[in-house]
């Protein structure tokens, strides 16, 4: 399973940081107001000194009209809809791993996600409009959303992601699914 070191997925998402940024014309404070995103968190970003969840990459992507697979990709390879790149690490174990890219509207993201027993990722609210299809391969997913909690086990389910959601897995073994993002 390939996929990249946290220090280099940082260098890259600063590298394509701050070239997007140039390339708009923006200042930094110009994106933090445009995205929502603090002028402390654009700078740490752009140092690749600050670790950040996608959902503020998309935030960011979105201001600048760029998506995630552009923001993280190895500036030194050719852009493709394979992307390979670890976006998430647990502290267990488990991890979040960008997949593919292909662009729709703006992209869909394929995502191939393990959680270790007892492993959570809270995700933030995406940009409206945008949704999420999990498939669970492996394990049971307990899906937290507004509406409360779905527990899926080798099912599929697409969800409105413009809400706070989460990903857990509450049973003894690993959990391995895929999500979608769809923007």
């Amino acid at each position: 399973m390939p996929s990249q070191s946290a220090p280099a997925f940082l260098a890259h998402v600063a590298h394509n940081l701050r070239r997007l940024r140039g390339a708009a014309g923006l200042s930094q404070k110009a994106l933090a107001q445009a995205s929502g995103v603090s002028l402390r968190m654009i700078g740490g970003i752009e140092n690749g000194a600050t670790s950040v969840s996608t959902s503020t990459l998309d935030r960011i992507g979105v201001a600048l009209g760029a998506s995630l697979a552009d923001l993280v990709a190895d500036p030194a390879q050719e852009r493709s809809s394979t992307i390979d790149r670890l976006g998430w690490q647990g502290e267990r174990g488990g991890e979040g791993v960008l997949r593919t890219s292909v662009v729709a509207r703006r992209e869909v993201e394929t995502w191939e996600w393990t959680l270790q027993p007892g492993e959570r990722y809270q995700a933030g609210a995406d940009p409206r409009g945008w949704h999420v299809q999990v498939i669970v391969v492996e394990g049971c997913l307990s899906l937290q959303l507004a509406d409360g909690e779905h527990e899926l086990r080798a099912q599929a389910m697409l969800f409105d992601s413009a809400q706070a959601h989460a990903f857990a897995n509450r049973g003894e073994g690993l959990l391995r699914f895929y999500r979608i993002t769809i923007c």
